[in-house]
């Protein structure tokens, strides 16, 4: 079994509400993902469910954990195994 290395950085932005605060019904937004040496990270702002899956040089993916996020921001990362690099990245929905 390969040995992947997660990273797991949530920055939870509360919305300025009065009353009961709901989550965001606006879904997922702003996603974008970077690929740096063996590393590819994900983030999304607003609310739901993603993950990051990253491509490496060596035919194979890593996939991060599932994270969800509720009217804030998050952001995930995951490396490729051993020696191979990250060629791509893409955020994926729940």
């Amino acid at each position: 079994m390969r040995s992947l290395l997660a990273t797991v950085l949530v920055l939870a932005a509360l919305p300025a509400t009065t009353g009961a605060a709901s989550a965001d019904p606006e879904g997922l937004r702003s996603c974008g993902t970077s690929v740096e040496e063996s590393v590819g990270n994900g983030w999304c702002s607003g609310s739901g469910t993603f993950r990051v899956v990253v491509a490496c040089d060596d035919n194979r993916f890593a996939r991060s954990p599932w994270i969800t996020i509720s009217g804030g921001k998050g952001t995930i990362g995951v490396s490729c195994h051993g020696p191979a690099r990250a060629v791509g990245a893409e955020v994926e929905e729940a």
